[in-house]
C-alpha cells in the first residue's frame, strides 16, 4: 500500500516586487509549498496570518516598508522562528537583530533554490 503524499507546507510570501514574487511563488509551488497568499505589506500579512494556518513566512528583505514591519505584524500569531527574511545583504549585527525580532532564518538572495527550499522546510518543521 502506497503511503499518502505529504501535505504541502503552507507558505506566506511577502514581496512588493511583482516579477520576483511571481518567480518565487512558482518555484516554491513546484517544490512542496502551497503559497497560501502573496502580499506586499505588513497589514496584509497580519490579516492572512490571523485568518489562515501558515507553516512558514518568507519576507523580502528589500520590501519598501521594511522587513521589520512585517515581522512585527506577524510575530505573535505566527510561531516564533517560522519567518525567513531573504535579502541581498546581511551583516552580523543585522542577523542578530533579526533573530531577536523572531526571524528564524536570514537568507541571502544569491542562495540556490534547493538551499532555500531546505531552509524553509527546516523552519516549518
Amino acid at each position: 500500500m502506497a503511503s499518502p503524499a505529504a501535505e504541502p507546507l503552507r507558505l506566506l510570501l511577502v514581496s512588493d516586487h511583482r516579477v520576483a514574487g511571481d518567480a518565487l511563488s512558482e518555484y516554491l509551488s513546484r517544490h512542496g509549498f502551497e503559497v497560501v497568499a502573496r502580499v506586499s505589506s505588513a497589514a496584509e500579512a497580519a490579516a492572512v496570518v490571523r485568518q489562515t494556518r501558515i507553516d512558514v513566512a518568507l519576507v523580502d528583505g528589500d520590501l519598501r516598508s521594511g522587513w521589520r514591519s512585517v515581522v512585527n505584524a506577524v510575530a505573535d500569531p505566527l510561531e516564533h522562528g517560522r519567518i525567513a527574511v531573504l535579502s541581498s545583504y546581511w551583516d552580523q549585527q543585522e542577523r542578530l537583530d533579526a533573530r531577536r525580532c523572531g526571524v528564524g532564518a536570514t537568507l541571502l538572495k544569491r542562495l540556490s533554490g534547493s538551499s532555500l527550499v531546505g531552509q524553509l522546510r527546516a523552519l516549518a518543521a
